[in-house]
């Protein structure tokens, strides 16, 4: 091994990368993460041999952050919370154009023909939205040569015949993938995002069957267009109505007692549009759980279709107090429709989505940004990225971070940002996923229809699996999944150790080394680094603690 001053011309090879930094009986340091530094005992019964690339290696631009403090803050600041972290050279980008510049390339985008085909709905040629972010290859490859997303677009009713635990592993690594790769990072939030506001629970009877086209038809092409389109496809989703037990709802039966199924009414109108406090009654959702029977699923050769039963829907007129919309009639799947564009269009629906959207981006709702996001809602008929316009750009919470309320990264946010700042190599496979599921977010498997929380607190019980994960991930103990810790350091030159530490950090925390905001998380980190190599441990194993620690940090977990 070279001396620390020569580190960097003789770099440790990545055969030489720990699988897990082995325990050093005696060691400590400082609160960066009391329990963080425990880990590095963490899977050291046996050390295994580096999991192999999974693709090769992919291209990383490791630039020096700017020397504006202020200006990098506000960069960092937009990428944690417009997209999922920094990727490489990604600060130095938005401190180049801007903050509102990359935003605004972020909700830019072009009208294209495309044929849509719907499992049980004749095929179509419709204007859609392309976001005009040139999308990363690596993304395409990847996503598309997952067995589930060729069945989904070659063949759906394949699902079916197809071990539901591959399909469960397969959508959450297709997610991941996009997450941690996609340059279109404001599209990849919004889908988490209505992933959540639409959850279905993935494990309830065949929702692991028909949830690849729930995400690919239904939510995906509609994440940055209008609400109301969302809205409907949701509602003639197999999956939504397969969940919310609409394929039970029908018209009142006079010789069993049997009716309707209030369930997905209920849901449409708590969660889906006009939120719990807006003032409907049980009388809205009997009404609207009317309008709704006889929308179900097929069975048989043809099943998990959305289908239509005449003969289950209840004709009657029906009127619904909240919306004051009365049903004539003989409307059959009209009555449906109406109610979708009522709700679509209603102020409370604005009102409420621009509180979780602004609850999503910004930590809290100031009143001002989320009277101009209603008031955009209401005006362009739903359009999502109209409404975000105004919580994006016309936000001190966004563009001037400064005495922002801090926002606690989710799991899926930890573990995506995690492996875009050191540029990791990942297939996003079943051993990825097994520390998002020990951390308390495992994807699709959110058992209730409110998807999962976004509060603080719904989180801090999970702090050891994240530790456990930081440190895993910057050892490269995760299958599937491969860091490269000398190259930011090679980009950096970094040749003592007090250069090392600083180029971690950076590449990390994408914070300049020398702000005094990690002032007491590098003296912290140094000192364990001291006492590791005190203790004689490889340095490969030295730099790996280091980032494993700068990940578990503090500095790291909110944003």
């Amino acid at each position: 091994m070279a001396s620390n001053t020569e580190f960097i011309a003789e770099a440790v090879p990545a055969s030489d990368l720990p699988t897990a930094p082995p325990s050093v009986p005696g060691r400590a340091v400082a609160a960066v993460a009391v329990g963080a530094i425990a880990l590095s005992a963490v899977g050291c019964g046996e050390v295994r041999k580096q999991a192999q690339k999974v693709t090769g290696p992919l291209p990383a631009t490791y630039t020096a952050l700017p020397q504006n403090v202020v200006a990098v803050a506000s960069a960092l600041h937009v990428l944690n919370r417009v997209g999922f972290g920094p990727k490489p050279g990604d600060v130095a980008h938005v401190v180049e154009v801007g903050p509102a510049a990359w935003i605004e390339e972020q909700l830019a985008y072009r009208l294209e023909e495309r044929s849509t085909v719907f499992p049980g709905m004749p095929g179509s040629t419709k204007t859609v939205e392309i976001d005009q972010v040139e999308e990363d290859p690596t993304v395409d490859w990847r996503v598309n040569a997952l067995e589930t997303q060729q069945m989904e677009q070659d063949a759906p009713e394949n699902l079916y015949c197809t071990d539901y635990d591959q399909i469960q592993h397969e959508m959450a690594q297709a997610a991941l993938l996009r997450a941690i790769y996609s340059r279109r990072q404001l599209r990849e939030q919004m889908a988490d995002f209505w992933t959540n506001h639409f959850n279905i629970f993935s494990l309830k009877n065949d929702g692991r069957a028909l949830l690849p086209v729930d995400t690919a038809r239904v939510l995906r092409p509609h994440v940055l267009g209008r609400f109301h389109d969302m809205l409907t496809a949701s509602a003639k989703s197999p999956a939504m109505l397969a969940y919310l037990d609409n394929n039970q709802n029908q018209k009142r039966d006079p010789r069993t007692g049997g009716g309707a199924n209030e369930n997905y009414a209920r849901e449409l109108l708590e969660l889906h549009t006009l939120g719990v406090k807006s003032g409907y009654t049980m009388k809205d959702i009997q009404a609207v759980a009317r309008c709704f029977t006889g929308w179900t699923v097929t069975g048989g050769f043809k099943r998990g279709q959305l289908d239509y039963e005449a003969g289950r829907h209840d004709d009657g007129m029906k009127y619904i107090p909240f919306l004051n919309l009365t049903i004539m009639p003989k409307g059959g799947q009209k009555d449906a429709d109406r109610v979708l564009e009522t709700l679509s269009a209603h102020p409370a629906t604005a009102r409420f989505l621009v509180q979780k959207l602004c609850r999503r981006f910004l930590g809290e709702v100031p009143p001002e940004v989320a009277a101009k996001a209603e008031s955009a809602y209401l005006r362009s008929g739903g359009d999502i990225r109209k409404t975000l316009r105004p919580i994006l750009l016309d936000s001190d919470a966004l563009l001037k971070p400064a005495g922002c309320k801090p926002i606690l990264k989710r799991p899926l946010d930890m573990l995506v940002s995690a492996n875009r700042a050191l540029a990791a190599d990942t297939d996003g496979g079943e051993d990825l996923q097994r520390h998002l599921v020990q951390m308390g977010q495992p994807l699709y498997e959110w058992p209730m229809p409110d998807g999962f929380p976004e509060k603080a607190a719904a989180w801090t019980g999970s702090l050891l699996p994240r530790w456990n994960f930081a440190m895993a991930f910057a050892s490269n103990a995760v299958p599937g999944t491969h860091v490269d810790l000398n190259a930011p350091l090679a980009a950096a030159k970094a040749r003592t150790e007090a250069e090392q530490l600083d180029a971690l950090m950076e590449a990390v925390l994408a914070r300049p080394a020398g702000s005094e905001e990690v002032k007491p998380i590098k003296a912290q980190v140094a000192g364990h680094m001291q006492l590791a190599r005190a203790a004689g441990l490889p340095e490969a194993t030295v730099l790996a603690e280091a980032a494993g620690l700068l990940l578990a940090s503090p500095t790291f977990q909110w944003k």
